[in-house]
């Protein structure tokens, strides 16, 4: 989402407070990380979010004793349920007290509705539900009694996390763990965008892995909309963004594990066809292309020297004194805070957009990573003129996202296997200097199968 339309929204949509990760996250001193919600905004007006919270999107069902939906039981949610959430006389639902089951179930709608919001607006058009043939609107169910979550067709159901003995911990409502719940809605978003593979042939190995990675960065760029999260990340990091971080750590589950880990040295020769594993390749070349896009912007600006910019890289065989370009990046930042994070807000459009523009259109058909980056480089050709095509390919490169060695791209083609040898044509004896210049159509299609 643009910074002009968030502010936008601020004065016309409906406001919630929804914590930017999950409260039982602390500091190294035992304090919460975040110890109180933030205030966000959603796009329906003051009146157009209803009780529920429900709007003509989606809606929340605060079910009673209701087991997980499974192959046998789907949506509509038919049973008992508890009273609906009510705004507050101004239409808005920040009334709510955050140790209130209601704050819980208001926190699943508002989180799912500002992440649609901000993909709506990156896309530049309304995103249609992959289920619209069956279902109007998504439906939201935040507190079963279940030790695990889920999303599927037309739902999306969160119970609570895990004791260290596997039972359920009710402190760790899933529906309030903003990570998750962007990262589930991501692949709704992308079953909305790109579809699934049609072929039966189709192994879709390098769709997985997309499909894991675009949660992820559903849920990176969504975060990077708290200004709180914004700013601690560069309080932290002083915009040494390539180091560990908090917004590398997403879908947190307790301050020591994380789902994935956006920030990563893998290559495709690291990771097997598990969807998660091959995710982070992917996730890597994408989250550093944002990351330099923003240390770039501090060079234009001159906050930053070219020089720091690639003592700091992420690439291979570019280690330094990481303490020194700590030291250099704390100097760079220091006075300079608000234009830092001016910077890091263009990053995240940039790769918003990027992102957008890439997932409307690329085909799930025979995925792959190499037609992921092709169209990362196109996308970004539509939206800056391709000036960032050198930063993409390097990020890409090193992790080994290329087209495989036995793939047709990489074949070569001589004139005598072309049928072009003019020497060898006239051997032949063919009719006329210019018939010798063409093979036939069944030539051709023998020397491409070869």
């Amino acid at each position: 989402m643009s910074v002009a339309l968030d502010r936008r929204l601020a004065e016309t949509g409906t406001r919630f407070r929804i914590f930017p990760q999950p409260r039982f996250l602390t500091k190294a001193d035992g304090s919460p990380l975040f110890p109180e919600p933030e205030t966000v905004t959603v796009a329906p007006s003051p009146g157009a979010v209803e009780r529920g919270p429900a709007d003509d999107r989606m809606f929340v069902v605060d079910a009673i004793g209701k087991l997980p939906y499974n192959q046998f039981f789907r949506p509509p949610y038919s049973g008992a349920a508890r009273d609906a959430v009510e705004p507050g006389p101004d239409g808005h639902f920040d009334h709510l007290d955050p140790a209130s089951r209601e704050f819980s179930a208001a926190t699943m709608y508002a989180t799912v509705r500002r992440v649609l919001d901000i993909w709506e607006d990156y896309f530049g058009r309304t995103i249609q539900w992959h289920f619209e043939s069956d279902f109007a609107r998504l439906e939201l169910i935040p507190l079963i009694e279940w030790n695990n979550a889920q999303s599927g067709y037309g739902f999306l159901e969160f119970g609570f996390g895990r004791t260290p003995t596997g039972t359920i911990d009710h402190s760790r409502p899933f529906c309030e763990n903003f990570d998750v719940l962007s990262h589930e809605l991501g692949h709704s978003l992308i079953f909305a965008e790109v579809g699934i593979p049609a072929s039966p042939a189709d192994e879709g190995i390098d769709y997985g892995g997309m499909h894991e990675s675009a949660g992820d960065l559903v849920a990176i760029v969504a975060s990077l909309h708290f200004h709180s999260v914004v700013d601690m990340l560069l309080e932290n990091t002083k915009g040494n963004l390539l180091t560990i971080n908090g917004l590398d750590r997403v879908g947190e589950l307790s301050d020591s594990r994380q789902i994935r880990i956006a920030f990563n040295a893998l290559r495709m020769s690291d990771v097997n066809d598990e969807p998660h594993d091959r995710s982070m390749p992917l996730t890597g070349a994408i989250f550093d292309t944002m990351v330099e896009f923003f240390q770039q912007d501090l060079v234009n600006k001159k906050l930053i020297t070219d020089d720091l910019r690639n003592r700091s890289t992420n690439l291979p065989g570019t280690a330094h004194d990481l303490d020194q370009i700590q030291t250099d990046f704390a100097a760079a930042y220091a006075g300079n805070e608000a234009a830092f994070k001016e910077s890091l807000l263009l990053a995240r459009d940039y790769l918003g957009r990027l992102l957008a523009t890439t997932w409307s259109d690329i085909s799930p058909d025979f995925l792959t990573y190499h037609g992921i980056l092709r169209a990362i480089l196109d996308a970004d050709r539509t939206l800056t003129g391709g000036a960032n095509a050198a930063i993409i390919r390097s990020c890409f490169a090193w992790r080994e996202i290329a087209p495989v060695p036995a793939s047709m791209l990489m074949r070569q083609h001589t004139l005598t296997s072309c049928g072009l040898d003019t020497a060898a044509s006239a051997a032949a004896g063919p009719a006329d200097g210019f018939s010798a210049m063409i093979p036939t159509p069944r030539s051709s299609y023998q020397n491409l199968r070869r």
